[in-house]
């Protein structure tokens, strides 16, 4: 028999929540069995691309402004 273990906290204990459709629940975080952990990095990542197109809106528009006033 194989052992599941928590992508969170590596925590072997898991009990079947019944709330939840008798979904394995991990016993030391409460983590659902099958969520994995997700990385700030990857969220970091995302609104620094977000930010730089703003940036880039920004300043591509105050160009055209400038372009049209000139």
């Amino acid at each position: 028999m194989f052992k599941n273990k928590c992508y969170v906290c590596g925590c072997y204990d898991f009990r079947a929540d019944r709330a939840l459709s008798g979904r394995l629940i991990c016993m030391s975080c409460g983590n659902p069995y099958g969520v994995k952990k997700y990385s700030k990095q990857k969220l970091n990542s995302r609104y620094r691309f977000l930010n730089t197109k703003k940036l880039f809106l920004i300043i591509l528009l105050i160009l055209v402004f400038i372009i049209i006033i000139t």
